[in-house]
């Protein structure tokens, strides 16, 4: 009976692991979008390393680097599927996540032909997460690898059909969602 327990313990604990750890990685995306370094931070430890590919720092150069890169743009995270792996206090993190950037068209970021208008940046990419859980306190993420798997920006021609009724997200604190 007892191992019978044990093992239902241990079963639950891994349960509860695998719901925080996902929290932390949902975090993340809406701090991004929502452009709050605050939020970005928390979810990872003060030591931990991001890999971007273009950037590669602390959780602080991050949250500073993010932001900066993304002001000019509206961006949507989606988190597709997502596989954790526990071991004891370490675990580790597999997301998809399909991007949309959206911004006003520039010489510096497209290629010749498209340098006006609007363009949809659309990015196929998965989070590389190795996450830890220290002194019994929660679990964050100790580093972070970014593998793209495609990418394709094209013309966004079309805009929103809808008016100024309608509630709109922002990229900061005044977006809906704080309040």
């Amino acid at each position: 009976m007892t191992n019978d327990m044990d093992e239902h313990k241990s079963r639950m604990e891994e349960i509860l692991a695998k719901d925080e750890i996902r929290e932390v990685i949902m975090r993340l995306a809406r701090g991004t979008d929502r452009r709050d370094k605050e939020l970005i931070r928390s979810c990872y430890h003060p030591d931990a390393i991001d890999d971007h590919g273009g950037f590669r720092g602390s959780r602080e150069e991050f949250a500073d680097w993010v932001v900066e890169v993304l002001q000019t743009m509206k961006t949507m995270h989606t988190l597709g599927q997502i596989r954790i792996e526990v071991e004891g206090d370490v675990a580790y993190a597999e997301s998809y996540c399909p991007t949309h950037h959206v911004f006003k068209g520039g010489p510096d970021l497209l290629p010749e032909g498209m340098q006006s208008g609007t363009t949809d940046w659309f990015m196929g990419l998965r989070y590389l997460d190795g996450f830890e859980r220290r002194d019994d306190g929660p679990w964050l993420i100790a580093n972070r690898l970014c593998a793209y798997e495609w990418g394709y920006m094209v013309p966004a021609s079309y805009t929103w059909p809808l008016g100024e009724s309608y509630t709109w997200g922002r990229t900061d604190r005044q977006d809906p969602s704080y309040h």
